[in-house]
């Protein structure tokens, strides 16, 4: 029996056009807006601060219609002693303001076609929401190629590059976020959080949230 003929769409679009993948890829990287190094590092100070201080700070809505936003917000109260958690008004706001601060540029005035990403997602993580080294000006014609939902082998390559100009960038900034989230031992004070809600949440959605803040609250590698 013949295996049957794998089309990535992407891939067919390219190559009907004769677009070179590299040479593409290598634009795409080239066109992406990264904030300065020294604008990050002093918005980084700033959201620390407002972190370890209990002072507002924002992640994104969890759950259908943001109903399992409580929960991080509890654990993070929990965690850091922070009670002034926020959801995003509208999801975007915050990053949208932070990284017109940091570059300057502002979307459909001085860009455009040009889309707000989290290099590294985790946007229900409070450090990670807000984080001036994880937000990018992406052009949204590569969009197909970075976003979390995409499947095959390009995108796959794609994202390993992007991730990796970033890396370039920011790997002091990572590597003080890995640090922030080893010396707080966050794993643990996680489980434990985890196991203290048990009884209170039915056990399907408890597991969901485990799976899921597990992930958010990681380190990156």
């Amino acid at each position: 029996m013949a295996t049957p003929k794998i089309i990535d769409s992407y891939q067919e679009f390219l190559t009907h056009f004769k677009i070179d993948r590299e040479s593409f890829f290598e634009w795409g990287i080239s066109v992406t807006i990264f904030p300065p190094a020294d604008k990050v590092a002093s918005e980084w100070e700033r959201l620390k601060k407002r972190i370890f201080n209990n002072q507002t700070v924002y992640i994104r809505g969890y759950g259908r219609d943001a109903h399992g936003t409580q929960m991080y917000k509890d654990f993070y109260a929990k965690l850091l002693g922070n009670t002034h958690v926020e959801k995003d008004p509208t999801n975007n706001a915050i990053p949208h303001g932070l990284i017109q601060c940091t570059t300057e540029l502002k979307r459909n005035s001085d860009i455009y076609n040009y889309q707000v990403s989290h290099i590294w997602g985790r946007t229900k993580n409070v450090f990670m929401f807000g984080a001036p080294w994880n937000i990018c000006y992406v052009p949204k014609i590569m969009d197909p190629f970075t976003g979390h939902e995409t499947k095959g082998i390009w995108p796959a390559e794609y994202q390993k590059l992007f991730k990796r100009k970033a890396d370039e960038l920011y790997r002091p900034f990572v590597d003080e976020y890995n640090w922030i989230l080893k010396s707080l031992d966050v794993e643990k004070q996680l489980q434990e959080y985890i196991s203290s809600l048990a009884g209170q949440i039915p056990a399907k959605k408890l597991a969901q949230f485990s799976k899921d803040a597990a992930g958010e609250l990681s380190p990156v590698i």
